[in-house]
């Protein structure tokens, strides 16, 4: 039986966040504060102390990109400052244990008298998580522990354990704190610096061509192989789709050509960097990273989810292919720009099978629509036809 596209639905209470933290909640006894509860589109996404001056180093960090996002965001803010968050619509407000917040504290190694810290409730997905700020008595954020909410997010948590701990020798990641296996979590150092603009900037280049390099190498054919037997339980719909097109894909990088692996973060985005005054633009959030990736992956993940989040501005794969980004990228990774239309193949073939798990209709055909164009441009026969409406 083939496997259906799925769309994540799931929802979280008030109650499920704290218990994951292993915070008593609702208890009335002098050992308590008071948490504001801020809606998300999936339940609580933000707990936030009573005290006016505790949340204001994390909310003034936080950077949304829609327009009428920040405009709320602006609102919120203000309204913390002022101390006026409860008269908000729809904010509410739960008590929760002191002692257990201070327990986390003491896990990470930092000192704090009131034990407050500020809770930021991930999107639905297998490896949902929590990320929780926890401030010192002067209310800087001390550090950022992240607990996971299923397996799978503490599975993600522990690998970017392992990976900072990898990269402590550069200042372009986060320091690693303390790792607490049997709790699915880990603390990391927090990175002062501002969320940078949408717009790709030239000291990205920079970071991404100096990545360390694997000294290892992979073919296409290699990569062809791992991913049809990852997308074979989706290939029935993938065909319904757009017919024949996941093995006119395969066949455009089924190929023995060997490209040199480095390491890839994953989830290259302006709201995974930030500007540190003392060490320029850091990385943060390396769940998704990989010692052994393929060249350019950052590059193409960067443009490609600009482009399906902020609209067709960006125009997919047909303006990355002619932009200058990618070409000074392959320039100066010594890449053979020929190589470009096949590695974005491989970088949409790993998102589709991600799409297909865990985002629904909508994300699987935006990439089914950019590989259909970059098979095209590699000269592969397209199917009269193929349609990718809304749904």
């Amino acid at each position: 039986m083939a496997t259906e596209l799925s769309q994540p639905c799931e929802t979280l209470s008030v109650a499920e966040i704290l218990n994951a933290l292993g915070i008593n909640h609702g208890i009335a006894a002098e050992d308590t504060q008071l948490y504001f509860v801020i809606p998300g589109r999936n339940g609580p996404r933000w707990l936030i102390p009573e005290r006016p001056c505790a949340s204001a180093s994390v909310l003034s960090a936080w950077h949304p990109y829609n327009l009428s996002s920040r405009m709320k965001w602006f609102v919120l803010r203000m309204a913390a400052r002022a101390g006026v968050l409860r008269l908000l619509p729809a904010v509410s407000s739960v008590t929760a244990s002191r002692k257990g917040a201070l327990r986390w504290f003491e896990r990470c190694g930092i000192r704090s008298q009131t034990g407050e810290m500020v809770i930021l409730a991930g999107s639905p997905s297998p490896d949902w998580k929590l990320i929780t700020f926890l401030l010192d008595d002067a209310h800087r954020i001390a550090a950022v522990l992240k607990v996971g909410l299923t397996d799978g997010g503490g599975v993600s948590i522990l690998h970017e354990a392992e990976v900072l701990g990898k990269l402590a020798q550069y200042s372009w990641a986060p320091r690693i704190l303390s790792v607490h296996s049997d709790l699915r979590a880990a603390s990391q150092e927090y990175v002062c610096g501002a969320m940078p603009g949408r717009g790709f900037r030239p000291e990205y280049m920079d970071r991404l061509c100096r990545l360390p390099q694997s000294g290892g190498c992979k073919t296409l054919a290699m990569v062809a192989d791992e991913m049809e037997k990852r997308l074979s339980p989706f290939k029935a719909q993938l065909d319904e789709m757009a017919p024949d097109l996941l093995d006119r894909a395969l066949s455009c990088i089924d190929l023995d050509i060997a490209v040199p692996t480095m390491l890839v973060h994953g989830d290259f985005a302006p709201w995974n960097l930030r500007k540190n005054p003392e060490a320029g633009y850091v990385l943060i959030d390396w769940e998704w990273a990989n010692f052994a990736g393929l060249p350019a992956y950052d590059i193409f993940h960067f443009q490609f989810n600009d482009d399906r989040l902020f609209g067709e501005k960006a125009g997919g794969y047909a303006a990355i292919r002619s932009g200058a980004i990618c070409a000074e990228y392959f320039h100066r990774m010594d890449l053979d720009l020929e190589l470009l239309p096949r590695l974005a193949i491989a970088y949409l073939l790993d998102q589709l099978e991600s799409h297909c798990k865990h985002r629904g209709y909508q994300h699987t055909a935006y990439t089914l629509h950019q590989l259909a164009t970059a098979a095209d441009e590699l000269g592969t026969v397209s199917q009269p036809g193929v349609q990718f409406p809304k749904q």
